[in-house]
């Protein structure tokens, strides 16, 4: 009996172990508005051609990304992103993005610009909605 408890245990440390792993400590309450241009590259942040979301619809697209961002191991070199996103909060608080869109049905690279060894995959039902969003406007 003792040793089923003690299995019991082990197996709850372990789910609350592996739940941690892959998160992300990305902002997603008070987003106000959303800016996507696409990518210059790595050195600056595109500013012209400039896509603005700020219906709640198309925000909660982009809290559901950042919320499901998982952080990829090890340090990346990635190609030069496709897409700028700038995320605008209340009070007047900025995060910005690299994307690198995946097509239908795959997953999705972000990076935090503050962070550029550091990758996250989007969920693939998440690049579905993202191309969706994108392709309407």
């Amino acid at each position: 009996m003792k040793h089923r408890h003690m299995s019991v245990l082990c197996l709850i440390m372990l789910a609350l172990t592996l739940t941690g792993c892959g998160s992300n400590d990305f902002r997603t309450d008070g987003m106000e508005e959303v800016r996507v241009s696409e990518s210059d590259g790595f050195s600056s942040f595109q500013e012209d051609d400039i896509v603005t979301f700020d219906e709640p619809e198309a925000i909660q697209v982009f809290e559901d990304m950042l919320r499901n961002a998982e952080q990829q191991p090890g340090i990346v070199n990635m190609a030069t992103p496709e897409y700028d996103v700038e995320v605008n909060y209340q009070g007047e608080k900025v995060d910005r993005y690299y994307v690198w869109l995946g097509d239908l049905g795959m997953p999705t690279s972000i990076m935090d610009v503050t962070d550029t060894h550091t990758v996250y995959l989007v969920p693939a039902d998440m690049t579905n909605r993202l191309i969706e969003l994108l392709e309407a406007d």
